[in-house]
């Protein structure tokens, strides 16, 4: 009977995480929007293992919302004021949207 306690206790944690975890990936898949970048900032930040800087857009979207997406330092060296970017659920970060020739 002990082990089956001492199974719920160490188990049961687990599984709540795991189930957490796969929800918040689910829901972040299906955030998908189009719209125009109106501002952008870095942030610097300091931890123990020196300076850290985290590179931030803000958007207006389609449908007159605004939202702050945090990128990595690449997408926001590709990325300017004034650009128009979209997300789907197939890409992990805003993009432009290609051109048609």
């Amino acid at each position: 009977m002990s082990y089956l306690i001492l199974l719920v206790l160490i188990a049961g944690p687990l599984i709540l995480a795991l189930v957490a975890f796969a929800d918040r990936r689910r829901r972040s898949a299906n955030n998908s929007y189009a719209g125009e970048i109106i501002d952008r900032w870095t942030r610097t930040g300091y931890s123990t293992t020196g300076p850290t800087e985290s590179f931030w857009l803000r958007i207006r979207t389609d449908d007159g919302g605004e939202l702050t997406v945090c990128v990595d330092g690449v997408s926001y060296e590709k990325l300017k004021t004034g650009d128009r970017v979209m997300r789907t659920p197939a890409t992990r970060r805003p993009v432009r949207p290609k051109q048609a020739p």
